[in-house]
């Protein structure tokens, strides 16, 4: 097989981001958390649920894949827990998720929030691969598809509005 033919695997980070329609952010969270501790797939090696500070309607789910043909396999034959969830969820929906794929820079398998802490998540330019060794507070994600980039990095204080934090993780997987 000739270096052009070959496929590089690398995991895959996807954050689906969920607005409910009012009223309906704990119910849709509670269905989120359901489907995170009833999934058992291959291939998915962590799955955070996070909400934003302050605002119970507005929800991050994190997948991190040890593949993304990992992901679209349980996309195009999706095991019960993951149709069920689309059904009890889509009505609570405000609108359909916005789902970006993403790659780690520098590349690491990881929470997308620390246990017990938040992260903010900023728009921002692709750091240069040439550049400094970033430290781990430095961490960004690769938007596959447009190339821009999400900085990842702890809230300034606690309570910071913008931040989210993790409702449920699931324990990372080999």
């Amino acid at each position: 097989m000739t270096e052009a033919n070959m496929t590089v695997c690398r995991t895959c980070a996807i954050l689906g981001f969920q607005t409910a329609r009012p009223g309906t952010g704990r119910r849709l969270a509670e269905l989120n958390l359901e489907l995170g501790r009833t999934l058992d797939v291959a291939g998915l090696l962590r799955l955070q649920v996070l909400v934003r500070a302050g605002y119970d309607t507005d929800l991050c789910v994190y997948w991190l894949w040890r593949d993304l043909r990992d992901r679209d396999a349980v996309w195009a034959a999706p095991p019960t827990a993951l149709t069920h969830f689309w059904a009890s969820a889509r009505p609570l929906w405000a609108a359909e998720p916005s789902v970006r794929r993403l790659h780690w820079q520098p590349a690491t398998d990881r929470d997308l929030c620390p246990p017990n802490s938040g992260v903010l998540l900023e728009e921002r330019t692709p750091v240069p691969a040439t550049s400094r060794r970033l430290a781990p507070e430095e961490s960004w994600l690769l938007d596959m598809d447009t190339g821009t980039a999400l900085h990842c990095r702890p809230p300034s204080t606690p309570a910071d509005p913008t931040a989210w934090t993790a409702l449920w993780q699931r324990p990372a997987t080999p």
